[in-house]
Protein backbone atom coordinates (compact mmCIF):
# COMPACT_ATOMS: atom_id res chain seq x y z
CA UNK A 1 0.00 0.00 0.00
CA UNK A 2 1.21 3.54 -0.75
CA UNK A 3 2.43 5.02 2.51
CA UNK A 4 3.21 8.54 1.31
CA UNK A 5 1.87 11.56 3.17
CA UNK A 6 0.02 14.54 1.83
CA UNK A 7 2.50 17.00 3.36
CA UNK A 8 2.98 19.17 0.26
CA UNK A 9 0.63 18.19 -2.60
CA UNK A 10 0.97 21.58 -4.31
CA UNK A 11 3.69 23.87 -5.58
CA UNK A 12 5.01 26.82 -3.57
CA UNK A 13 6.35 29.85 -5.42
CA UNK A 14 7.80 33.20 -4.36
CA UNK A 15 6.62 36.52 -5.82
CA UNK A 16 7.30 40.20 -5.11
CA UNK A 17 4.06 41.27 -6.80
CA UNK A 18 1.94 43.66 -4.67
CA UNK A 19 -0.84 41.92 -2.75
CA UNK A 20 -3.54 44.13 -4.32
CA UNK A 21 -2.49 43.21 -7.85
CA UNK A 22 -1.98 39.46 -7.74
CA UNK A 23 -4.73 37.64 -9.61
CA UNK A 24 -5.31 34.43 -7.64
CA UNK A 25 -8.42 32.72 -6.38
CA UNK A 26 -7.65 33.62 -2.75
CA UNK A 27 -5.45 36.20 -1.07
CA UNK A 28 -4.56 35.57 2.60
CA UNK A 29 -3.78 38.65 4.70
CA UNK A 30 -2.75 39.04 8.36
CA UNK A 31 -4.62 41.52 10.55
CA UNK A 32 -3.27 42.71 13.88
CA UNK A 33 -5.82 43.29 16.59
CA UNK A 34 -7.44 46.70 16.26
CA UNK A 35 -5.73 47.50 12.93
CA UNK A 36 -7.23 48.24 9.52
CA UNK A 37 -6.35 45.45 7.04
CA UNK A 38 -6.01 47.90 4.15
CA UNK A 39 -7.23 47.33 0.58
CA UNK A 40 -10.33 49.33 1.43
CA UNK A 41 -11.67 46.53 3.67
CA UNK A 42 -12.08 48.59 6.81
CA UNK A 43 -15.87 49.01 6.52
CA UNK A 44 -16.44 45.31 5.76
CA UNK A 45 -14.33 44.32 8.73
CA UNK A 46 -16.23 46.66 11.02
CA UNK A 47 -19.60 45.36 9.82
CA UNK A 48 -18.48 41.77 10.46
CA UNK A 49 -17.17 42.74 13.91
CA UNK A 50 -13.82 41.23 13.00
CA UNK A 51 -11.21 42.53 15.43
CA UNK A 52 -8.03 40.75 14.31
CA UNK A 53 -7.83 38.74 17.51
CA UNK A 54 -5.65 35.65 17.51
CA UNK A 55 -7.57 32.81 15.83
CA UNK A 56 -10.20 34.98 14.12
CA UNK A 57 -10.82 34.48 10.39
CA UNK A 58 -13.00 36.35 7.90
CA UNK A 59 -13.55 35.36 4.25
CA UNK A 60 -14.60 38.21 1.92
CA UNK A 61 -15.41 37.53 -1.75
CA UNK A 62 -14.41 40.31 -4.15
CA UNK A 63 -17.24 42.70 -4.90
CA UNK A 64 -17.70 45.59 -7.36
CA UNK A 65 -15.17 48.34 -6.72
CA UNK A 66 -12.94 46.32 -4.39
CA UNK A 67 -9.27 47.29 -4.46
CA UNK A 68 -7.77 43.86 -4.98
CA UNK A 69 -7.51 41.48 -7.95
CA UNK A 70 -7.96 38.20 -6.08
CA UNK A 71 -11.28 36.38 -6.22
CA UNK A 72 -11.55 36.53 -2.43
CA UNK A 73 -9.61 37.64 0.63
CA UNK A 74 -9.14 35.61 3.81
CA UNK A 75 -8.31 37.84 6.76
CA UNK A 76 -6.47 36.05 9.54
CA UNK A 77 -6.24 37.57 13.00
CA UNK A 78 -2.80 37.45 14.63
CA UNK A 79 -3.66 39.32 17.82
CA UNK A 80 -1.00 41.68 19.06
CA UNK A 81 1.72 39.48 17.63
CA UNK A 82 3.25 39.13 14.22
CA UNK A 83 6.55 37.42 15.00
CA UNK A 84 7.57 34.32 13.08
CA UNK A 85 6.09 31.92 15.65
CA UNK A 86 2.70 33.65 15.41
CA UNK A 87 2.89 33.57 11.61
CA UNK A 88 3.82 29.87 11.50
CA UNK A 89 0.91 28.90 13.73
CA UNK A 90 -1.60 31.20 12.03
CA UNK A 91 -0.78 29.88 8.57
CA UNK A 92 -0.74 26.29 9.78
CA UNK A 93 -4.18 26.77 11.29
CA UNK A 94 -5.81 28.13 8.10
CA UNK A 95 -4.15 25.81 5.57
CA UNK A 96 -7.12 23.38 5.56
CA UNK A 97 -9.36 26.30 4.47
CA UNK A 98 -7.23 26.82 1.37
CA UNK A 99 -8.17 23.44 -0.13
CA UNK A 100 -11.18 24.89 -1.98
CA UNK A 101 -9.10 27.40 -3.97
CA UNK A 102 -6.87 26.35 -6.91
CA UNK A 103 -4.47 29.28 -6.53
CA UNK A 104 -3.65 31.09 -3.29
CA UNK A 105 -1.33 33.96 -2.39
CA UNK A 106 -0.16 34.62 1.19
CA UNK A 107 0.95 38.13 2.12
CA UNK A 108 2.30 37.51 5.61
CA UNK A 109 5.68 38.67 6.95
CA UNK A 110 8.41 36.11 7.70
CA UNK A 111 8.17 34.18 4.43
CA UNK A 112 10.17 31.25 5.81
CA UNK A 113 7.64 30.82 8.62
CA UNK A 114 4.82 30.94 6.06
CA UNK A 115 6.39 28.02 4.17
CA UNK A 116 6.84 26.03 7.38
CA UNK A 117 3.24 26.73 8.39
CA UNK A 118 1.96 25.65 4.98
CA UNK A 119 4.00 22.43 4.87
CA UNK A 120 3.34 21.40 8.47
CA UNK A 121 -0.22 22.63 8.89
CA UNK A 122 -1.17 21.06 5.56
CA UNK A 123 0.36 17.68 6.40
CA UNK A 124 -1.92 14.67 6.15
CA UNK A 125 -1.06 10.97 6.35
CA UNK A 126 -3.61 9.54 3.95
CA UNK A 127 -1.77 6.67 2.27
CA UNK A 128 -3.90 4.06 4.01
CA UNK A 129 -7.27 5.60 3.08
CA UNK A 130 -9.16 4.01 0.19
CA UNK A 131 -10.38 7.47 -0.88
CA UNK A 132 -8.10 10.24 0.44
CA UNK A 133 -9.65 13.72 0.62
CA UNK A 134 -8.93 15.78 -2.49
CA UNK A 135 -7.73 19.35 -2.52
CA UNK A 136 -8.31 21.87 -5.31
CA UNK A 137 -5.13 23.75 -4.36
CA UNK A 138 -2.52 23.57 -7.13
CA UNK A 139 -0.25 26.52 -6.39
CA UNK A 140 0.52 28.67 -3.38
CA UNK A 141 2.39 31.94 -3.87
CA UNK A 142 4.29 33.49 -0.97
CA UNK A 143 4.50 37.27 -1.43
CA UNK A 144 7.97 38.31 -0.27
CA UNK A 145 11.05 40.20 -1.31
CA UNK A 146 13.63 38.41 -3.44
CA UNK A 147 16.18 38.54 -0.60
CA UNK A 148 13.97 36.11 1.34
CA UNK A 149 14.34 33.37 -1.27
CA UNK A 150 17.22 31.66 0.49
CA UNK A 151 15.26 31.52 3.75
CA UNK A 152 12.21 30.18 1.92
CA UNK A 153 14.28 27.44 0.29
CA UNK A 154 15.80 26.49 3.63
CA UNK A 155 12.37 26.41 5.28
CA UNK A 156 11.04 24.07 2.61
CA UNK A 157 13.96 21.65 3.06
CA UNK A 158 13.61 21.56 6.83
CA UNK A 159 9.82 21.26 6.75
CA UNK A 160 10.07 18.38 4.29
CA UNK A 161 12.49 16.68 6.70
CA UNK A 162 9.84 17.02 9.40
CA UNK A 163 7.34 15.43 7.01
CA UNK A 164 9.80 12.57 6.42
CA UNK A 165 9.99 11.96 10.18
CA UNK A 166 6.22 12.18 10.58
CA UNK A 167 5.66 9.66 7.82
CA UNK A 168 7.98 7.14 9.48
CA UNK A 169 6.33 7.54 12.87
CA UNK A 170 2.78 7.40 11.50
CA UNK A 171 3.40 4.20 9.54
CA UNK A 172 1.71 1.22 11.26
CA UNK A 173 4.21 -0.92 13.15
CA UNK A 174 3.34 -4.01 11.10
CA UNK A 175 4.61 -2.19 8.01
CA UNK A 176 7.71 -0.76 9.71
CA UNK A 177 9.56 -3.53 11.51
CA UNK A 178 13.31 -2.91 12.09
CA UNK A 179 14.28 -4.19 8.62
CA UNK A 180 11.71 -1.89 7.00
CA UNK A 181 13.03 1.11 8.92
CA UNK A 182 16.53 0.21 7.78
CA UNK A 183 15.39 0.00 4.16
CA UNK A 184 13.66 3.38 4.38
CA UNK A 185 16.86 4.85 5.84
CA UNK A 186 18.96 3.32 3.08
CA UNK A 187 16.66 4.69 0.39
CA UNK A 188 16.72 8.16 1.92
CA UNK A 189 20.51 8.08 2.19
CA UNK A 190 20.90 7.04 -1.45
CA UNK A 191 18.56 9.79 -2.62
CA UNK A 192 20.32 12.53 -0.69
CA UNK A 193 23.95 11.48 -0.98
CA UNK A 194 24.50 10.15 2.53
CA UNK A 195 26.36 7.01 3.59
CA UNK A 196 24.24 4.25 5.14
CA UNK A 197 25.33 1.16 7.03
CA UNK A 198 23.09 -1.46 8.64
CA UNK A 199 24.27 -4.01 11.21
CA UNK A 200 22.02 -7.08 11.26
CA UNK A 201 21.48 -9.41 14.21
CA UNK A 202 24.63 -11.43 13.41
CA UNK A 203 26.69 -8.24 13.22
CA UNK A 204 25.18 -7.07 16.52
CA UNK A 205 26.19 -10.30 18.22
CA UNK A 206 29.74 -10.06 16.89
CA UNK A 207 29.93 -6.39 17.89
CA UNK A 208 28.71 -6.82 21.45
CA UNK A 209 25.43 -4.90 21.13
CA UNK A 210 23.76 -6.81 23.97
CA UNK A 211 21.21 -4.12 24.73
CA UNK A 212 19.74 -4.09 21.23
CA UNK A 213 19.80 -7.88 21.00
CA UNK A 214 18.24 -8.30 24.43
CA UNK A 215 15.36 -5.95 23.69
CA UNK A 216 14.69 -7.53 20.31
CA UNK A 217 15.00 -11.14 21.49
CA UNK A 218 11.26 -11.73 21.90
CA UNK A 219 10.28 -10.64 18.39
CA UNK A 220 10.03 -12.65 15.19
CA UNK A 221 11.48 -9.57 13.46
CA UNK A 222 15.19 -9.36 14.26
CA UNK A 223 16.77 -6.12 15.46
CA UNK A 224 19.36 -4.08 13.63
CA UNK A 225 21.44 -0.95 14.03
CA UNK A 226 21.16 1.77 11.37
CA UNK A 227 23.96 4.29 10.79
CA UNK A 228 23.56 7.22 8.38
CA UNK A 229 26.43 9.66 7.95
CA UNK A 230 26.85 13.11 6.44
CA UNK A 231 30.52 14.23 6.39
CA UNK A 232 30.09 18.02 6.42
CA UNK A 233 33.00 20.09 5.19
CA UNK A 234 35.61 18.04 7.03
CA UNK A 235 36.70 21.02 9.15
CA UNK A 236 33.68 21.95 11.29
CA UNK A 237 33.41 18.84 13.42
CA UNK A 238 30.82 16.09 13.72
CA UNK A 239 27.72 15.78 15.89
CA UNK A 240 26.74 12.26 16.92
CA UNK A 241 22.98 11.68 17.11
CA UNK A 242 21.43 8.59 18.68
CA UNK A 243 17.71 8.02 18.17
CA UNK A 244 15.65 5.37 19.95
CA UNK A 245 14.25 3.04 17.30
CA UNK A 246 11.77 0.78 19.05
CA UNK A 247 9.42 0.14 16.13
CA UNK A 248 6.83 -1.30 18.48
CA UNK A 249 6.83 -1.58 22.26
CA UNK A 250 4.51 -4.11 23.82
CA UNK A 251 6.41 -3.75 27.09
CA UNK A 252 7.97 -7.17 26.62
CA UNK A 253 7.33 -9.48 29.58
CA UNK A 254 6.26 -6.36 31.51
CA UNK A 255 3.43 -6.08 28.99
CA UNK A 256 1.57 -2.80 28.65
CA UNK A 257 -2.20 -2.46 28.76
CA UNK A 258 -4.09 -1.87 25.52
CA UNK A 259 -4.40 1.88 25.98
CA UNK A 260 -0.68 2.33 26.59
CA UNK A 261 0.22 0.00 23.72
CA UNK A 262 -2.08 1.62 21.16
CA UNK A 263 0.35 4.42 20.23
CA UNK A 264 3.56 2.42 20.50
CA UNK A 265 4.26 2.56 16.78
CA UNK A 266 5.58 6.00 17.77
CA UNK A 267 8.31 4.58 20.01
CA UNK A 268 10.80 4.99 17.17
CA UNK A 269 10.20 8.75 16.91
CA UNK A 270 13.70 9.51 18.18
CA UNK A 271 15.18 7.40 15.41
CA UNK A 272 12.98 9.09 12.81
CA UNK A 273 14.13 12.46 14.14
CA UNK A 274 17.85 11.83 13.82
CA UNK A 275 17.46 10.37 10.32
CA UNK A 276 15.47 13.44 9.29
CA UNK A 277 18.14 15.75 10.71
CA UNK A 278 20.86 13.99 8.72
CA UNK A 279 18.69 14.33 5.62
CA UNK A 280 18.22 18.06 6.13
CA UNK A 281 21.91 18.62 6.90
CA UNK A 282 22.88 17.02 3.60
CA UNK A 283 20.29 18.93 1.57
CA UNK A 284 21.34 22.23 3.17
CA UNK A 285 25.04 21.46 2.77
CA UNK A 286 25.79 22.34 6.38
CA UNK A 287 29.46 22.54 7.39
CA UNK A 288 28.99 20.38 10.50
CA UNK A 289 28.96 16.65 9.89
CA UNK A 290 26.30 14.35 11.32
CA UNK A 291 26.44 10.69 12.27
CA UNK A 292 22.94 9.39 13.06
CA UNK A 293 22.64 5.99 14.73
CA UNK A 294 19.31 4.22 15.27
CA UNK A 295 19.20 1.01 17.34
CA UNK A 296 16.05 -0.60 15.93
CA UNK A 297 14.12 -3.40 17.65
CA UNK A 298 10.65 -4.59 18.54
CA UNK A 299 10.07 -5.11 22.28
CA UNK A 300 7.70 -8.08 22.15
CA UNK A 301 6.42 -10.94 24.26
CA UNK A 302 7.84 -14.33 23.29
CA UNK A 303 9.56 -17.43 24.53
CA UNK A 304 12.97 -15.87 23.93
CA UNK A 305 12.12 -12.47 25.44
CA UNK A 306 14.48 -10.99 28.00
CA UNK A 307 13.35 -11.83 31.52
CA UNK A 308 13.42 -9.67 34.63
CA UNK A 309 16.75 -10.47 36.27
CA UNK A 310 18.61 -11.20 33.04
CA UNK A 311 21.94 -9.41 32.57
CA UNK A 312 22.90 -7.82 29.24
CA UNK A 313 26.41 -6.82 28.15
CA UNK A 314 26.62 -3.59 26.17
CA UNK A 315 28.89 -2.47 23.36
CA UNK A 316 31.45 -0.94 25.76
CA UNK A 317 31.50 -3.95 28.09
CA UNK A 318 29.27 -2.48 30.80
CA UNK A 319 26.57 -4.80 32.11
CA UNK A 320 22.94 -4.11 32.98
CA UNK A 321 20.53 -6.11 35.11
CA UNK A 322 17.11 -5.89 33.47
CA UNK A 323 14.73 -5.25 36.34
CA UNK A 324 11.98 -3.87 34.07
CA UNK A 325 11.68 -5.13 30.45
CA UNK A 326 9.49 -2.09 29.68
CA UNK A 327 12.44 0.24 30.33
CA UNK A 328 13.91 -0.94 27.06
CA UNK A 329 14.71 2.35 25.34
CA UNK A 330 17.67 3.10 27.57
CA UNK A 331 19.06 -0.40 26.89
CA UNK A 332 19.27 0.14 23.13
CA UNK A 333 20.41 3.77 23.48
CA UNK A 334 23.27 2.64 25.73
CA UNK A 335 24.67 0.55 22.87
CA UNK A 336 24.13 3.35 20.35
CA UNK A 337 25.85 5.99 22.51
CA UNK A 338 28.80 3.70 23.26
CA UNK A 339 29.16 2.96 19.55
CA UNK A 340 29.01 6.63 18.59
CA UNK A 341 31.49 7.58 21.30
CA UNK A 342 34.13 5.31 19.74
CA UNK A 343 34.52 7.76 16.83
CA UNK A 344 34.89 10.74 19.21
CA UNK A 345 32.36 13.20 17.75
CA UNK A 346 32.41 16.73 19.10
CA UNK A 347 29.15 16.18 20.97
CA UNK A 348 26.59 13.45 21.54
CA UNK A 349 22.84 14.05 21.53
CA UNK A 350 20.24 11.36 21.98
CA UNK A 351 16.54 11.71 21.19
CA UNK A 352 14.01 9.28 22.64
CA UNK A 353 10.41 8.71 23.63
CA UNK A 354 11.85 7.50 26.90
CA UNK A 355 9.82 8.08 30.07
CA UNK A 356 6.31 8.62 31.34
CA UNK A 357 7.89 10.87 33.96
CA UNK A 358 8.63 13.63 31.46
CA UNK A 359 5.04 13.43 30.22
CA UNK A 360 3.69 14.03 33.71
CA UNK A 361 6.23 16.78 34.40
CA UNK A 362 6.09 18.82 31.19
CA UNK A 363 3.01 17.73 29.22
CA UNK A 364 2.64 17.52 25.47
CA UNK A 365 4.01 20.97 24.55
CA UNK A 366 7.47 20.97 26.17
CA UNK A 367 10.40 18.63 25.49
CA UNK A 368 12.66 17.72 28.38
CA UNK A 369 16.42 18.18 28.05
CA UNK A 370 19.01 16.81 30.44
CA UNK A 371 22.78 16.98 30.16
CA UNK A 372 26.02 17.54 31.96
CA UNK A 373 27.51 20.06 29.52
CA UNK A 374 26.18 23.54 30.24
CA UNK A 375 27.22 24.98 26.90
CA UNK A 376 25.55 22.24 24.87
CA UNK A 377 22.33 22.34 26.88
CA UNK A 378 22.20 26.13 26.53
CA UNK A 379 22.71 25.97 22.78
CA UNK A 380 19.91 23.42 22.43
CA UNK A 381 17.55 25.50 24.55
CA UNK A 382 18.31 28.53 22.38
CA UNK A 383 17.76 26.52 19.19
CA UNK A 384 14.41 25.29 20.50
CA UNK A 385 13.32 28.84 21.31
CA UNK A 386 14.22 29.99 17.80
CA UNK A 387 12.31 27.10 16.24
CA UNK A 388 9.24 27.58 18.40
CA UNK A 389 9.72 24.13 19.94
CA UNK A 390 9.85 24.84 23.69
CA UNK A 391 12.19 22.84 25.88
CA UNK A 392 12.81 22.74 29.62
CA UNK A 393 15.91 21.55 31.41
CA UNK A 394 15.50 18.85 34.03
CA UNK A 395 18.25 18.18 36.58
CA UNK A 396 20.95 15.57 36.25
CA UNK A 397 20.76 15.03 40.01
CA UNK A 398 23.74 12.90 40.99
CA UNK A 399 22.38 11.32 44.22
CA UNK A 400 19.62 9.60 42.24
CA UNK A 401 22.28 7.51 40.55
CA UNK A 402 22.28 5.29 43.65
CA UNK A 403 18.86 4.04 42.57
CA UNK A 404 20.52 2.23 39.67
CA UNK A 405 22.79 0.16 41.89
CA UNK A 406 22.63 -3.57 41.12
CA UNK A 407 23.85 -6.49 43.21
CA UNK A 408 24.80 -8.53 40.14
CA UNK A 409 25.75 -6.06 37.34
CA UNK A 410 27.23 -2.61 36.77
CA UNK A 411 23.72 -1.10 36.90
CA UNK A 412 20.04 -1.94 36.78
CA UNK A 413 17.82 -0.44 34.10
CA UNK A 414 15.28 1.26 36.35
CA UNK A 415 15.38 3.05 39.66
CA UNK A 416 11.83 3.17 40.94
CA UNK A 417 8.83 5.36 40.13
CA UNK A 418 10.18 8.78 41.07
CA UNK A 419 12.20 11.18 38.86
CA UNK A 420 12.53 8.53 36.18
CA UNK A 421 13.46 11.05 33.47
CA UNK A 422 16.52 12.01 35.50
CA UNK A 423 17.30 8.42 36.49
CA UNK A 424 17.12 7.31 32.85
CA UNK A 425 19.57 10.04 31.88
CA UNK A 426 21.91 8.98 34.69
CA UNK A 427 21.77 5.44 33.33
CA UNK A 428 22.81 6.66 29.87
CA UNK A 429 25.61 8.99 30.90
CA UNK A 430 28.35 6.36 31.49
CA UNK A 431 28.02 5.27 27.86
CA UNK A 432 29.00 8.72 26.54
CA UNK A 433 32.74 8.34 27.31
CA UNK A 434 32.84 11.77 28.94
CA UNK A 435 31.97 13.60 25.72
CA UNK A 436 29.69 16.66 25.81
CA UNK A 437 26.23 15.08 25.83
CA UNK A 438 22.57 15.98 26.02
CA UNK A 439 19.46 13.82 26.23
CA UNK A 440 16.14 14.93 24.73
CA UNK A 441 13.07 13.14 26.09
CA UNK A 442 10.23 13.54 23.57
CA UNK A 443 7.86 11.01 25.12
CA UNK A 444 4.92 13.43 25.15
CA UNK A 445 5.85 15.84 22.34
CA UNK A 446 6.59 13.40 19.50
CA UNK A 447 3.06 12.04 19.13
CA UNK A 448 -0.17 13.88 19.91
CA UNK A 449 -3.66 12.61 20.44
CA UNK A 450 -5.26 15.74 18.98
CA UNK A 451 -4.53 18.24 16.23
CA UNK A 452 -2.51 21.42 16.70
CA UNK A 453 -2.06 24.48 14.51
CA UNK A 454 0.92 22.75 12.89
CA UNK A 455 -0.60 19.40 12.08
CA UNK A 456 -3.19 16.71 12.69
CA UNK A 457 -3.21 14.19 15.51
CA UNK A 458 -0.32 11.76 15.32
CA UNK A 459 3.38 12.32 14.73
CA UNK A 460 4.72 15.86 15.16
CA UNK A 461 8.33 15.59 13.96
CA UNK A 462 9.33 17.60 17.01
CA UNK A 463 13.02 18.46 17.45
CA UNK A 464 13.88 18.15 13.75
CA UNK A 465 13.73 21.92 13.27
CA UNK A 466 15.45 22.51 16.62
CA UNK A 467 18.36 20.19 15.88
CA UNK A 468 18.85 21.56 12.37
CA UNK A 469 18.90 25.05 13.85
CA UNK A 470 21.46 23.89 16.41
CA UNK A 471 23.68 22.47 13.67
CA UNK A 472 23.47 25.74 11.74
CA UNK A 473 24.43 27.89 14.72
CA UNK A 474 26.81 25.70 16.72
CA UNK A 475 30.33 26.82 17.45
CA UNK A 476 33.36 24.54 17.53
CA UNK A 477 34.12 22.58 20.66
Amino acid sequence: MDQTSQGSPFGVALSSEPAAEIAVDLLVLPVREGHDPGLGLGDAVERARFTGGDGEELLLPRGPGDLFAAGAVLLVGVGAGGDEHTVRRAIGRVVPRLADFPTVAVAFPHAHAVVEGVRLGGYRFDGYRSAPPRSALRELVVLAAEDEREGVTRAGIVADAVVFARDLVNTPAGDLVPADLAERARAMAETHGLTARVLDAEDLAEGGFGGVLGVGAGSANPPCLIEVSYPGDGHSGVVGLAGKGITFDSGGLAIKNLRAMSTMKSDMAGGATVLAVARAAAMLGLPTGVTAVVPAAENMVGGAATRPGDVLTHRDGRTTEVTDPDCEGRLVLADALAYLAESSPDVLIDVATLTYAVMYALGEDVTGVIGGDRRLVGELLDAGARAGEPMWELPLWEPYGERLRSEVADARNEGGPYADATVAALFLRPFTAGLPWAHLDVAATAYRGSATDLGPAGATGVMVRTLVGYLESRTSY
